[in-house]
């Protein structure tokens, strides 16, 4: 099967330039500063991406640097995923939503992209690979992963590196068939090392409350802009009662919290897209269900730290922000290419 390739590097980009073009390529994962206080130092690094049936494959080498991954970069991005970084050479560390996290050569470290975290880097290498959270939410259940490191020695770890690196050593060369059954056994030995990782608090035990989930989120997803969205057109679609509803979002703070926290984030994402950079605030507030402009621009602060104006003005000066998952992942890394 024929996998298209970019690849990106810092090479050939006059130095005055590297800080902002590296931070760019890096822009839907997260804010990247250079650590190094010398003068003159600036961010340098190299990718080679691909993608291949919903995930995103990535080698990368780099000097030493920092991630910041804050709401608005997430609420920006548009990534419900995992990231799974396979560290070869160098170690992350960080601070994960409030998990510590070290993790050295041969450690695999998952980031749950929809959380907030900071972290540092060594001058290193490492292998990278975005998966859907659907994926691994439907063999596994809710999980809490962001942070956890499967630490270098254990045998399962072991195992899952020489696979991953395998993978990606081999993945531009297979065949249709061939690419299914390698990601399928890529699921099953994921599942394997990830079994031990401990349930989100409160989710969904049962099979059927946690497809009911998927599908409900689904559907809000596709229903952001429609006035009526709410618990109870929820529960006449999917013919349930408010109180199992409630417990199967307990987690997550209840069902209209999250209606409104994904309207928060589309409304923060349109804002900041400098192709809707004509219209007015207010305007983004009404379409995503908020008729109370007051109450929007107080809910938006709490969870941005800024201003809905603010947000529209730092869109007027930025680039459209990558959403849609792994197509504008693609189209991003392609738009960096390098020959």
């Amino acid at each position: 099967m024929t996998c298209l390739e970019a690849f990106i590097s810092t090479d050939g980009i006059a130095p005055s330039l590297r800080n902002d073009y590296w931070r760019e390529v890096t822009r839907p994962f997260c804010d990247t500063t250079v650590v190094s206080s010398d003068k003159g130092a600036t961010l340098e690094g190299t990718m080679r991406i691909r993608h291949l049936g919903g995930l995103t494959l990535g080698a990368t080498t780099f000097n030493a640097q920092r991630y910041k991954r804050d709401r608005p970069t997430i609420a920006r991005s548009g990534l419900d995923h995992y990231l799974v970084h396979v560290v070869v050479a160098g170690s992350i560390h960080g601070d994960f939503d409030g998990r510590d996290v070290v993790a050295g050569p041969g450690g695999i470290c998952f980031i749950d992209l929809a959380r907030a975290y900071h972290c540092q880097v060594d001058a290193g290498q490492r292998l990278a690979m975005t998966i859907p959270r659907a994926g691994i939410n439907q063999a596994l259940g809710a999980r809490d992963l962001h942070g956890l490191v499967l630490q270098a020695g254990n045998p399962m770890t072991r195992l899952l590196k020489d696979y991953l690196c395998g993978f990606h050593a081999v993945s531009g060369q297979l065949s249709a068939s061939e690419d299914a059954a390698a990601l399928e056994a890529l699921g099953t030995l994921l599942s394997a090392g990830l079994v031990t990782a401990a349930p989100v608090e409160h989710s969904p035990t049962s099979v059927l409350g946690q497809a009911l989930r998927m599908r409900v989120l689904d559907y809000i997803d596709h229903q952001l802009t429609q006035p009526d969205l709410g618990p109870e057109r929820l529960m006449q679609r999917f013919r349930v009662s408010r109180a199992h509803l409630y417990r199967v979002f307990a987690d997550l703070g209840g069902v209209a919290h999250v209606i409104k926290r994904k309207r928060l984030d589309a409304a923060y994402a349109r804002l900041v897209d400098p192709r809707h950079a004509a219209q007015p605030a207010s305007q983004v507030a009404a379409h995503f269900g908020f008729r109370d402009m007051a109450r929007f621009r107080k809910s938006f602060i709490a969870r941005f730290g800024l201003a809905p104006d603010e947000a529209s003005d730092s869109g007027r000066r930025g680039c459209p922000p990558a959403t849609d998952g792994d197509n504008a992942l693609s189209s991003h890394f392609s738009a960096h290419s390098r020959p």
